[in-house]
């Protein structure tokens, strides 16, 4: 998990780990635990601390996830 990404921008906003759980919805303890890649998460909740964070869910994605992503499907013939 983007535990560093997310703590690093967390603190160029200005927020303390309190204010992220509360807009966050969860304790601070939680919180925390996401940082420090103790806790796991959902996609779900990786996009709504990028919409607190002002900043594109992929920006907290593992490149490798990204990259899959936008590879095509072959096409196959009928």
């Amino acid at each position: 998990m983007p535990g560093k990404l997310i703590r690093r921008r967390r603190e160029q906003l200005g927020l303390s780990q309190q204010e992220m759980a509360e807009r966050l919805n969860m304790s601070q303890s939680t919180y925390s635990r996401i940082e420090q890649k103790d806790e796991d998460i959902t996609i779900r909740q990786l996009k709504t601390i990028a919409e607190v964070l002002e900043i594109q869910l992929a920006d907290l994605l593992p490149d490798e996830l990204i990259i899959y992503n936008h590879v095509q499907k072959p096409v196959t013939q009928p």
